[in-house]
């Protein structure tokens, strides 16, 4: 059991930053930043642990994974970057939870550089923004002739892996 998740899944913070994005997100035709992309996020991300023997903690992938998106809330109602507003939410989320302040650090580095090129210097942040792109499945879109995302942003390779 994920004694840290169990916590961040019952937050009323996190809940509600999730249902307010998901009604932000109602009429969206792009791909959504959901539960179903936050865990297939999470599950990509454990996945590349696993198969490449990485010494990462599961509960901090979890974490990184689930809480990368929260910012698109203050995106949508301030018009802040969501990877610089998503670091200070999930920062405030985590001391909440009771999270221990070495390990949040590496989730928050992830969360606030996990669109840069290279995911920020951390394998945390490498790992959050690769499973990111791959949980798009863009070869796929209904939306792929309206979609905003240069081609270099798409997942385009047909792999999960």
């Amino acid at each position: 059991m994920m004694k840290y998740v169990s916590q961040l899944l019952e937050n009323e913070e996190y809940k509600g930053a999730l249902e307010k994005i998901g009604a932000c997100e109602r009429e969206r035709v792009y791909c959504r930043h959901d539960f179903t992309h936050l865990m297939d996020v999470a599950r990509l991300m454990w996945q590349r642990v696993l198969e490449e023997h990485v010494k990462l903690d599961k509960e901090q992938v979890y974490l990184a994974a689930l809480l990368h998106d929260i910012g698109r809330v203050r995106e949508y109602e301030e018009g802040i970057s969501h990877d610089t507003a998503g670091k200070e939410l999930a920062g405030e989320i985590l001391v909440h939870i009771g999270y221990p302040p070495g390990p949040a650090e590496d989730i928050l580095e992830a969360i606030g550089r996990h669109r840069e090129d290279e995911g920020g210097p951390l394998l945390l942040g490498a790992l959050l923004r690769d499973a990111d792109k791959k949980s798009r499945p863009c070869f796929y879109c209904a939306a792929a002739d309206r979609c905003k995302w240069s081609q270099d942003e798409r997942n385009t390779e047909k792999s999960w892996q």
